[in-house]
């Protein structure tokens, strides 16, 4: 009897005792599940770099409790607007780790969501971006823009706010007038197709491109470089970037030296440049009367860009020289000719009053067209030097230095119809006294005789007589010299 009462009360005990312990623990389960509920992050999970896969929140959580500080240190957020670009102060900046969690989703690569303070965005833009105006609602929308560009989780992270949503005023941000252009139908259809033409972010302007589409068919090229060299000269007052530019073989008359841009059709000598912005411009033109005015029209630039030209050097011409057989006296200048050109061109880059950089532009070079003057074919006639027959002629040496000779020896000879030379001044004869026409053999000699001329370099030219000397008188032993034609003594 006992034992049954007392195996029923250690079953009653029992089963009170499970049952109670099933209840707590369900209840536990139910309270955890449907009241507290603790969640964890699924298999591949990530938060910036750091890897949270089945790990509860609040854990995760504390792994990244040093992480803004150590991603201000080593983290960089640069802004760009149009032509500038400075480091945005991170000092302000929060990483909302709330945020952060609740936005996170399990098996995906999740960001940072970050904080940044309007007032920091608006001073940084006053600071950097002088002489533009943002209002309240675009300094908060480009706030917005900073953030989410941080989310990225890179250590540099670049952002242009520039692009064609900014909500700034536009305004010319360069012109330029050209004051002679032509009057024709044909150039003010020219202009007028160039007029309101958009460039876009990147894109790039090819003026023979642009007027392939009204094909001109009147226009001269030189009109044509007239209007390519006014956008080009208003392309040079800004940030814009020149692919392709050329000039003329001569320095031109209308344009000023270094702002030439010419163009030919037939060899496809083209101006081309591009737009390295993230806004669009527009290209406008219009001409009044002989003028025409060129701009460019979209956000304002931060920086001040100035054309600047120097190192001119002037090249002279050369002086040439040609014979014609068409001119008989005098000269004839075929081609006046005229001073060639070497400039530099730059552009100046400034901040306010202070130069921040010198672009080298090109060095344009015009070269000198040569004066080219004509003179007679035939040289003029040689002056003629009479021979002189006194006994005080001199006669040159090889040396250049005129001697006298001899009185006693004559200088002159000249010869009859039949070739036979006598002795005129001293009367010699043959000493047998008999002239026999068998026994002589006539022998023909020539000598020189040289004349001092009026060249500076004391330069000589012989005139040769003839004479001749019978053999009876070479071999009578006269005692008179005979020279050869340098001067040297070779009869004693």
């Amino acid at each position: 009897m006992n034992n049954q009462v007392f195996g029923k009360t250690f079953l009653t005990i029992l089963v009170a005792g499970l049952l109670f312990f099933g209840v707590a623990n369900v209840g536990a389960a139910a309270v955890d599940k449907w009241l507290f509920p603790t969640t964890k992050f699924g298999d591949h999970t990530y938060i910036g770099t750091t890897e949270v896969s089945n790990m509860e929140i609040a854990a995760a959580m504390e792994q990244f409790s040093g992480t803004t500080e150590n991603w201000r240190q080593s983290s960089e957020l640069l802004v760009t607007y149009q032509d500038a670009t400075a480091s945005y102060p991170l000092d302000n900046a929060e990483i909302l780790l709330e945020e952060t969690a609740e936005q996170a989703q399990s098996g995906v690569q999740n960001s940072f969501v970050y904080d940044l303070q309007d007032k920091t965005t608006e001073r940084f833009f006053t600071e950097n971006f002088t002489g533009v105006e943002f209002s309240e609602s675009e300094v908060q929308k480009l706030t917005n823009k900073l953030e989410q560009a941080l989310q990225a989780g890179l250590e540099k992270t670049h952002v242009a706010i520039s692009d064609d949503s900014l909500v700034v005023d536009r305004e010319n941000v360069s012109e330029m007038i050209f004051p002679e252009l032509s009057t024709s139908e044909e150039v003010a259809a020219i202009v007028e197709a160039i007029n309101g033409l958009q460039i876009a972010p990147g894109e790039t302007f090819s003026f023979l491109e642009v007027i392939a589409e009204i094909e001109p068919i009147g226009v001269t090229d030189a009109e044509l470089t007239e209007i390519a060299s006014t956008i080009y000269s208003v392309v040079l007052k800004t940030n814009f970037k020149i692919e392709k530019r050329t000039i003329g073989t001569q320095v031109p008359k209308k344009i000023a030296v270094g702002q030439e841009a010419t163009i030919n059709r037939a060899l496809g000598i083209d101006l081309v440049f591009s737009n390295p912005n993230a806004s669009s411009f527009v290209l406008n033109a219009a001409s009044s009367g002989s003028s025409l005015t060129a701009s460019l029209y979209g956000f304002p630039f931060v920086y001040e860009y100035a054309v600047l030209t120097g190192g001119n050097e002037t090249v002279n011409p050369r002086l040439i020289k040609q014979y014609s057989a068409f001119i008989t006296s005098g000269k004839k200048v075929e081609e006046e000719g005229s001073k060639g050109v070497r400039v530099e061109v730059t552009r100046s880059i400034m901040d306010e009053e202070e130069e921040l950089e010198v672009e080298s532009i090109s060095t344009d070079f015009y070269p000198p067209i040569d004066r080219v003057e004509l003179y007679p074919l035939t040289a003029p006639p040689a002056e003629v030097i009479p021979e002189t027959g006194s006994d005080e002629s001199l006669e040159e040496t090889e040396d250049g230095k005129p001697t006298e000779e001899d009185s006693e020896t004559p200088t002159d000879s000249t010869s009859d119809n039949n070739g036979v030379s006598s002795g005129s001044g001293s009367g010699q004869k043959a000493e047998d006294g008999k002239e026999s026409t068998d026994s002589k053999t006539e022998k023909t000699e020539k000598t020189e005789k040289t004349e001092t001329t009026k060249d500076k370099s004391n330069s000589s030219t012989d005139k040769e007589t003839d004479g001749s000397t019978s053999s009876s008188d070479k071999d009578s032993g006269s005692g008179e010299p005979v020279y050869d034609k340098g001067g040297n003594l070779v009869n004693p």
